[in-house]
């Protein structure tokens, strides 16, 4: 709640341009909230410190609502707005930007590339600026169908960032990439996506949008998403794509007419704020309620159906854009490195369990590269991972588990807790079989995540079978029932002659609670016993990481040396095991 209440104060800054417009009209106006966007985002770029990106990301945000506003709005004589042909072009870039760093963000890469790429982006950016200041500039507005379209632009952005242009997703809802497979599902989505945007420019070069054929594209291609068809829900996608253009397009491009304030564009452009922020709040914060999703294609489509439309691309433009968004994806789908051969686990292996933080540090920075070095330094046979997330907007939109998976050279196994692109994953050398998910119980207070367990059985010595058991439990104080009762969900679910059996995972519980001591009366053995505490945040630290295990042996259990070089890479202690099979 208190994070919905500061991205509402956040979004409505946008209603700020009325002043910013009032006090130096249309040029001045326009000049200054470009500067303030390029400079901000610039130094957002620059900083690695939480809490000066969290101030300078709130200046180019503020700024970003009103340069869009007035670029919209500030007409030069009877010239038209860039903005119905500059934003299928920005989704175009977006997503070829995430085909070519692997879905990390931009701002995330190393930073001498993070600030090289968004300088050069800054600079181009002052230089179109100021040619296009050069003309006198005047206040204009739309219609009150262009208004409603206005008011439904931000929706669309999430239903891109949601489907339209989320490799992750599209792949998710067809059923790719949970696996045990290597590292591609995400590129392939990206792929099909690209393929979606390619037809809707092409249809843009053709003819100028048109409000009904984009509602349509939109509505079908969401709903086939949405529906979890295997395979047919890629093409979805694909439709839901194209559609995401052709209304960017539609909903942009109506007639402006002299006005003598911003104020028909401001204001229900910042209506539409508040609308992606309530939407977008609903989906994330009530654990992938779709019907939040479901909300915002709505008022897209209905933004598309009453909206005059008329926008087109060139036939250059398109097809440089067709150019861009298949080319870049494919090359990552060709550029993905598949693991090695798989070999059998050895007699003696080393097992690693690592809540990831869905891939930040401590202090909520992204920490890839971090977790990288930390998995490969212990050089683990196999690692259960927790708070794996795959693309979600709120997260920066990098798909941690394909990076990992890439980079340390494994094939996954993974299944979601929420949604499709939130959950836990298993990642190994040695040939995997056999994945499942087992669900918990649904508790029914929202305050409760839904979560559940991942099996996946793993080839050992001798065609011997290693079934191992990732999950991550309540982590809700005082919900010590629900604990128990998603134990015993576990134990339940296999066989007692079947051995070996491992647990792993951040429980939530330290050692004297009832839920932990339901695995050792399992007759299961805490094989992480002598590693000591393994959280970094608590005072005083607690143990609540654990790696159990039952016909197998284990030694040499560690976390690292201190906390500080733990913080680096999560908020968790990674717990590892050296293990043997029991003969």
């Amino acid at each position: 709640t208190q994070l919905g209440i500061m991205a509402a104060s956040v979004f409505a800054t946008s209603f700020l341009a009325l002043i910013v417009a009032w006090r130096l009209g249309p040029r001045r106006a326009l000049g200054v909230s470009a500067a303030l966007l390029a400079a901000a985002t610039l130094l957002a770029t620059m900083s690695r410190n939480n809490w000066t990106d969290l101030l300078f990301s709130v200046v180019a945000l503020a700024a970003g609502f009103w340069w869009l506003a007035f670029l919209h709005s500030a007409r030069a004589g009877e010239s038209a707005s860039p903005l119905p042909r500059a934003l299928p072009i920005a989704f175009a870039c977006d997503l070829a930007l995430r085909a070519a760093t692997r879905t990390v963000a931009v701002p995330d890469l190393a930073w001498p590339v993070a600030v090289g790429v968004v300088l050069a982006a800054v600079l181009v950016f002052a230089a179109s600026g100021l040619a296009s200041l050069a003309a006198q500039r005047q206040w204009s507005a739309p219609d009150l169908r262009g208004m409603l379209g206005l008011l439904a632009v931000p929706c669309l952005i999430l239903v891109a960032e949601t489907g339209g242009t989320n490799g992750a997703q599209a792949s998710a809802a067809a059923g790719l990439g949970l696996g045990p497979e290597p590292v591609r599902a995400t590129q392939i989505g990206q792929l099909v996506l690209g393929l979606g945007i390619a037809a809707g420019a092409l249809a843009l070069s053709r003819l100028p949008a048109k409000g009904l054929v984009a509602a349509a594209a939109i509505v079908a291609g969401a709903a086939v998403l949405w529906l979890h068809v295997p395979l047919v829900s890629l093409a979805g996608a694909a439709v839901l794509a194209a559609g995401v253009v052709l209304a960017a397009a539609a909903l942009l491009g109506g007639p402006l007419h002299p006005a003598r304030s911003a104020a028909g564009v401001v204001l229900p452009l910042s209506l539409g704020w508040l609308l992606f922020v309530g939407t977008a709040f609903g989906f994330y914060a009530f654990w992938a309620y779709l019907p939040a999703v479901y909300a915002a294609t709505a008022i897209v489509a209905l933004g598309c159906a009453v909206a005059a439309g008329g926008a087109r691309l060139g036939r250059p433009v398109a097809m440089g854009v067709m150019a861009l968004v298949v080319a870049v994806p494919l090359v990552a789908v060709l550029t993905t490195a598949s693991p090695a051969a798989s070999e059998p686990l050895r007699r003696t292996f080393r097992f690693m369990t690592y809540n990831v933080h869905q891939g930040f540090d401590a202090g909520q920075i992204p920490s890839l590269d971090e977790l990288v070095q930390v998995i490969s330094a212990e050089s683990p046979d196999v690692v259960c991972l927790q708070e794996v997330v795959r693309g979600w907007m709120i997260d920066q939109q990098h798909d941690t588990l394909s990076v990992l998976a890439e980079r340390l050279g494994m094939q996954y196994a993974f299944i979601p807790n929420i949604g499709d692109l939130y959950g836990n994953a298993v990642l190994t050398r040695a040939p995997m079989s056999g994945a499942r998910f087992v669900r918990y119980a649904r508790e029914p207070s929202v305050k409760h995540q839904p979560r559940g367990a991942l099996f996946v059985d793993i080839e050992g010595p001798d065609q011997r079978k290693l079934l191992v058991a990732c999950t991550h439990l309540d982590e809700v104080e005082g919900a010590d029932s629900v604990r128990q009762e998603q134990v015993r969900a576990i134990i339940r679910e296999w066989d007692f002659a079947t051995v070996p059996i491992i647990v792993a995972g951040d429980l939530n519980a330290t050692p004297e609670t009832i839920e932990i001591r339901l695995l050792n009366e399992a007759g299961l053995d805490d094989l992480g016993r002598e590693a000591g505490d393994t959280t970094t945040m608590s005072d005083p630290q607690k143990r609540i990481d654990y790696i159990w295990g039952k016909g197998v042996a284990g030694s040499q259990a560690h976390t690292p040396a201190t906390v500080e070089a733990a913080m680096r890479a999560s908020d968790h202690r990674w717990l590892a095991v050296n293990i043997t099979w029991e003969k």
